[in-house]
């Protein structure tokens, strides 16, 4: 009887803390991003998260990090989804295609201060498909969007975007470590 009992409450709190009572084949086997922690009332969660593109040599490419500046671990996997905006604040409609750079996304759990990265290649010309940006927002699975902030080749945030003209966006999966993600073919 104890044992029902302390196995009812087990399984009870579990649920409540988000934790999955799939084996990890099976949480393997699904497609969707995941993410677990805090809800506070929401089905996203609002951590702190601080998200920067640094443009590498590279024209239209950069290495996005995403770091973890809230006060509990959050955990994440796959895609950033990128969302783009014109100068006069409207969403641009700016294709992202999700490549599976460097490969599958694993899950992630960033503990505060720490950072995952992914690889963004941004289709930089000034043909009749490009569109003027003004801002650009990342939004790991599972917690609301933030604001990224553009580095550019020499250290500095790019204060002024839109001159940069995008038709279209490519974006790895994220990835704990930077290596491979620049990799696009």
């Amino acid at each position: 009887m104890r044992v029902t009992i302390l196995a009812a409450v087990l399984a009870v709190a579990a649920t409540a803390c988000g934790t999955s009572t799939q084996t990890p084949a099976a949480q393997s086997e699904s497609p969707s991003p995941t993410s677990t922690g805090p809800t506070a009332g929401s089905d996203k969660q609002k951590p702190a998260v601080d998200v920067k593109l640094t443009m590498q040599g590279k024209p239209g490419l950069g290495l996005l990090a995403a770091t973890n500046q809230g006060k509990a671990p959050i955990t994440f996997q796959g895609w950033p989804k990128l969302a783009f905006t014109n100068p006069a604040n409207q969403p641009a409609a700016i294709p992202v295609e999700q490549k599976l750079v460097p490969g599958e996304g694993p899950s992630i759990t960033l503990q505060p201060g720490q950072t995952a990265f992914a690889g963004v290649l941004l289709d930089v010309d000034d043909d009749a498909n490009s569109f003027a940006i003004n801002e650009m927002t990342a939004e790991l699975p599972g917690l609301v969007p933030a604001k990224v902030t553009f580095i550019g080749t020499d250290g500095q945030p790019i204060a002024d975007l839109s001159k940069l003209k995008v038709s279209e966006a490519k974006v790895g999966t994220m990835q704990p470590v930077t290596q491979g993600v620049l990799i696009f073919d």
